[in-house]
């Protein structure tokens, strides 16, 4: 196995497979150009995995044109993604699971400062040791952001000075390069305003690449090797970072530093502190502050209102699209997926500050969408929405309680205890 090139290790059946079992597949509709679904492709796997495996190992493997997507930003801004095809996705997933195994060293160098796409840690180990940083006496946060990180890395440099030298054969060179620069499409079946986000996009590191998380570590790499040689508090989750500081003079000073390495040694560029927006330097016992969806205040830390926001919108979406969700099933499912998964992200904060607002609002939306499929609601079965949540001009209806807890749809509290029970036990 050890006399294996790079390219008979990503092309081997067994790595194909296991690929196909790390590709995300939450979202069964996400389908690239043709059209063909995770389903479709999982109905038909004994036959794609050796066709894909034979097609790499020739050098005959194609990658097909991506989807051009847009997504909305909790700013009310729009995001350029890329969704490749179900095979594709299958040949990216080998390619980075290869390359975090060849990148393994450096990488560790990043370690206790950066906590984005790597395995066995993310957003909650960012935020404690966020925690216990400020608990340790630096009180002061430079919160800071690269502008359009993604899109202005020069992906060519960074795979002729980063990666290829750094490869012990030159089989996946060529691969690696491909699956970098695949062709877009369906560019004309977005909203002519949105169009303008792919211009130059195949500049820089494309979004919704599995490529792209591991390649935004390897070229922040140095930054991070630059803040931990000099002793700054860096939290890096990736292009997002903040720096606690002591003080809001070495906040200043910091902030000064890491503008010039970034222009200077990465040729990037940090939204000035002057725009007082993504960059700037705060008390959070003084200022509003959330970082990765987390608020902190300078003592407990809960999701933050943004998070809570995303939350509220999806469960009136789930309770009232009776496309998407037609029937008791369909609607139960999804939200107990949805309240899972949200709980899931945020058990281990002060999630209870919400509890009650959002079981009202789960409570009433219910009853909207029981409501729309003509279900025969009796009394027993309704209560009033509390006071403090009542809308004006709209019913106060909403589900009892009691007929929540029948519904099978998971009280928040239930979800908290059992996650929390699920952490402690490991």
């Amino acid at each position: 196995m050890s006399n294996q090139s790079l390219l008979e290790k990503i092309s081997s059946t067994d790595s194909l497979i296991s690929a196909w079992r790390g590709i995300n597949k939450s979202h069964e509709d996400s389908k690239g150009l043709s059209g063909l679904t995770i389903e479709a492709f999982a109905n038909t796997l004994d036959n794609r995995i050796p066709a894909i495996s034979s097609q790499l190992i020739s050098n005959k493997y194609k990658f097909s044109k991506n989807k051009a997507v847009v997504i909305q930003k909790d700013n009310g801004k729009f995001r350029p993604l890329q969704i490749p095809e179900v095979h594709d996705r299958v040949v990216l997933k080998s390619l980075a699971t290869e390359m975090e195994s060849q990148f393994k060293t450096l990488l560790q160098g990043s370690q206790g400062v950066s906590f984005a796409y790597q395995k066995h840690i993310g957003v909650r180990d960012a935020i404690d040791k966020m925690k216990s940083i400020y608990d340790s006496g630096y009180k002061i946060i430079l919160e800071a952001d690269i502008v359009n990180f993604f899109g202005e890395v020069n992906k060519q440099t960074l795979l002729e000075t980063a990666i290829y030298p750094n490869l012990p054969d030159e089989t996946l060179n060529f691969l690696l390069h491909d699956a970098l620069n695949q062709e877009l499409g369906g560019i004309d079946r977005l909203n002519k305003e949105h169009r303008y986000l792919f211009e130059n996009i195949n500049t820089g590191i494309p979004q919704g690449n599995a490529l792209s998380p591991l390649l935004s570590n390897i070229y922040l790499a140095p930054f991070d090797r630059f803040m931990i040689e000099n002793g700054y508090k860096l939290i890096r989750y990736a292009d997002d970072f903040i720096v606690l500081c002591r003080d809001f003079k070495e906040a200043e000073k910091c902030y000064k530093i890491i503008f010039e390495f970034i222009k200077d040694e990465l040729n990037l560029r940090l939204h000035p502190i002057e725009e007082k927006d993504k960059t700037r330097i705060l008390n959070p016992c003084q200022d509003k502050f959330s970082f990765l969806s987390i608020e902190f205040n300078g003592k407990d830390i809960f999701p933050s209102e943004k998070s809570v926001h995303r939350l509220r919108n999806k469960v009136r979406s789930i309770c009232h699209d009776r496309y998407e969700y037609p029937t008791l099933l369909d609607l139960s499912i999804s939200l107990k997926n949805c309240l899972d998964g949200w709980v899931s992200a945020f058990f281990y904060t002060q999630i209870e500050r919400y509890e009650k607002e959002l079981e009202t609002l789960i409570n009433r939306q219910l009853y909207f969408g029981l409501d729309r499929m003509m279900w025969k609601l009796t009394k027993k079965s309704l209560s009033k929405v509390p006071y403090e949540f009542r809308e004006k001009g709209q019913s106060n209806l909403c589900l009892s309680h009691e007929q929540r807890v029948n519904s099978g749809i998971p009280l928040i509290s239930d979800l908290i205890k059992q996650k929390r029970k699920i952490n402690n036990a490991s």
